[in-house]
């Protein structure tokens, strides 16, 4: 019964294909020796090659040295290759100021992950690596009533994936389906005799707690079936979720107006579901992938109602939301530079080219520049800012098309000197070949034979 649910769930989910290579996370317990040998069972139907991962987390000096040559000797007479990693977790606890259940959780995928990296370097090709971890349907409906408790969004009520990606490989779970009660009478037909971890059967972690004693008291005073009522409720949402981040997945490209910016005005005409997911998508694009919370997302609601000019709002780990020009930035707030190079901005007779001046100044044409920004233009230097736009031989191009076809890195785009008159960029500082290989200059405001009045600017600090 329980190969067929096992069978069943990677079909349904595409867990599995031909030729992957499968490491599962063999702890020595119930649900991973049930997972080890149903997914032995399968390997030549469904055409897989298993590899299994131990991580002694150090918890219970002496248990933990007795789980790892249970695991390992369980491998050798199966002739499955095993890898131990071991992590002083109570350390990482320490250092890292986690739980338990976070340091442990940290060591598995970091473990896996540098196994997977290992198989990669020995030329199997990333996608066909895949990392099976043992949850089950317990789990899940222990998962989302954790979360209810914790004040969950309807993301969270969809519990834990079938599969997900982690540390650059796909993890799947096909136990996901199977009930605890399904894996005890597998591992009792089949005489394995798996490790019992006791500190499971003491309510000292919030898990063990719900399942030892919020669950029963709920069984037998609300619902006898809360259980499969949990399973259910994850399943709804977990279909819901997805149709959720699919069409914010294509409202999020429909509001791109560059590489990195959205549209103040298509995030106002969204739907707060969908725009919220667009928020979390873009900042996922920049580079901060968790701890946005609800109450981020509200504030942000806020701000982007509002009707204010230029303005930023925080978020985790050191990004930002700005909004600037109708247009909304989720970034990475960058180191400021010390000290902007000072600019004289002085206005002389001239038909000298350009090339007669030397390292660290420009020249433009200015009654071209007046004739397109009138007389008043005023020239400044600065960082980019949204619209902006520089003209070269090729005609108007975005600054951040320009950036990424100089191969000007994202984290530093902000910190390029630009001199600028409005939104147009007349000069891009190298700053000696910091930030791209060399000084660009606007092409449209070029000195020729007619030029009578020149635009001289001169940097004057140490570049």
């Amino acid at each position: 019964m329980v190969k067929n649910k096992v069978k069943n769930t990677i079909l349904k989910y595409h867990m599995l294909e031909k030729g992957d290579h499968v490491i599962i996370g063999l702890s020595g317990g119930p649900d991973s020796v049930c997972l080890f040998f149903v997914l032995k069972q399968l390997s030549s139907e469904l055409d897989i090659t298993l590899h299994a991962v131990h991580v002694n987390h150090k918890f219970r000096p002496g248990a933990a040295e007795e789980d790892q040559a249970y695991v390992e000797e369980l491998c050798k007479r199966q002739a499955i290759p095993c890898r131990t990693f071991v992590y002083d977790c109570n350390a990482m606890m320490k250092e890292q100021k986690m739980t338990g259940e976070e340091a442990g959780r940290a060591a598995r995928y970091e473990a896996f992950s540098r196994y997977g990296e290992e198989l990669a370097q020995k030329g199997i090709p990333r996608e066909q690596i895949k990392i099976a971890v043992a949850q089950n349907a317990d789990d899940q409906a222990e998962t989302v009533l954790m979360r209810l408790m914790r004040g969950t969004g309807p993301d969270g009520l969809a519990g834990i994936s079938h599969i997900r990606m982690e540390g650059g490989f796909l993890v799947v779970r096909p136990l996901l389906d199977v009930w605890r009660k399904e894996i005890a009478a597998f591992c009792e037909e089949y005489g394995l005799r798996p490790r019992i971890d006791h500190t499971n059967l003491q309510p000292i972690y919030t898990r063990n707690k719900i399942r030892l004693e919020l669950i029963p008291y709920l069984e037998e005073y609300f619902n006898p079936n809360i259980m499969e009522a949990m399973v259910r409720l994850s399943s709804i949402a977990g279909q819901d979720k997805d149709f959720l981040w699919d069409c914010a997945d294509k409202a999020y490209h429909a509001s791109r107006t560059d590489g990195e910016s959205l549209s103040l005005e298509k995030l106002r005409e969204m739907h707060p579901a969908i725009r919220q997911r667009v928020i979390v998508k873009a900042f996922e694009a920049a580079g901060l992938t968790q701890d946005i919370t609800a109450a981020h997302l509200f504030a942000a609601e806020r701000l982007l109602d509002s009707e204010e000019g230029t303005k930023t709002l925080d978020f985790p780990k050191g990004y930002a939301m700005e909004i600037q020009y109708g247009q909304v930035r989720c970034l990475r707030k960058k180191q400021q530079l010390d000290r902007l190079p000072s600019v004289k901005l002085s206005v002389q007779l001239t038909k000298a080219p350009l090339e007669e001046y030397q390292p660290g100044t420009a020249v433009f044409d200015w009654d071209k520049i007046c004739a397109v920004h009138g007389r008043e233009a005023q020239v400044c230097l600065r960082r980019r800012q949204a619209g902006d736009y520089i003209r070269l031989r090729q005609g108007r191009k975005k600054l951040q098309d320009f950036f990424v076809d100089q191969k000007v890195p994202r984290e530093l785009r902000d910190q390029v000197p630009l001199a600028a008159v409005g939104s147009e960029i007349l000069w891009v500082i190298s700053c000696s070949g910091r930030f791209l290989k060399k000084d660009r200059y606007n092409e449209k405001y070029k000195l020729d034979e007619t030029t009578k009045k020149a635009l001289l600017l001169e940097i004057l600090c140490d570049m």
